[in-house]
């Protein structure tokens, strides 16, 4: 679902998907809405009249999704409705880009080391770490600095 500039438009395309995908949470929704009172527009957004709240420019420019995820990015609904990566596609790939960043930042150092070689060198950091003999030979180091 793309945005569209019209607000009211938007507002139906994301009722009519939210009832279809998520019909609980539209119904919750439904009664959440039914409970504010008269002076909700204040309350919630600042704006003495609804219809002013109207002009105000989204958030973000990521698009609204409400279709479910899927694992597979290709088959992803919601990746459909963004027509690029939805928002849990994009932080599974932010956290993907995360995880192998010590494996580039090693390869770029060093050229001849292979994969095995920087996981071999990654988990013996973490046993040092786990172990406390990273703790402390960062404290041997400053105290060296400190002489």
């Amino acid at each position: 679902m793309t945005s569209s500039p019209d607000p009211l438009t938007s507002a139906n395309a994301l009722w009519q998907r939210l009832t279809k995908h998520q019909p609980a949470v539209a119904a919750a929704l439904a009664m959440q809405l039914r409970a504010l009172p008269d002076t909700w527009a204040q309350r919630e957004l600042g704006m003495a009249r609804p219809h002013a709240v109207l002009e105000l420019l989204p958030a973000s420019d990521m698009p609204m999704e409400i279709a479910p995820h899927v694992a597979d990015w290709e088959e992803c609904p919601a990746c459909d409705e963004c027509e690029g990566l939805c928002r849990y596609h994009t932080g599974y790939a932010t956290g993907y880009e995360e995880l192998h960043r010590p494996l580039r930042e090693i390869s770029a150092a060093d050229p001849t080391v292979t994969v095995q070689d920087a996981l071999e060198r990654l988990e013996e950091a973490d046993e040092a770490a786990e172990n406390g003999v990273l703790v402390r030979a960062v404290a041997q180091l400053i105290e060296g600095a400190q002489r």
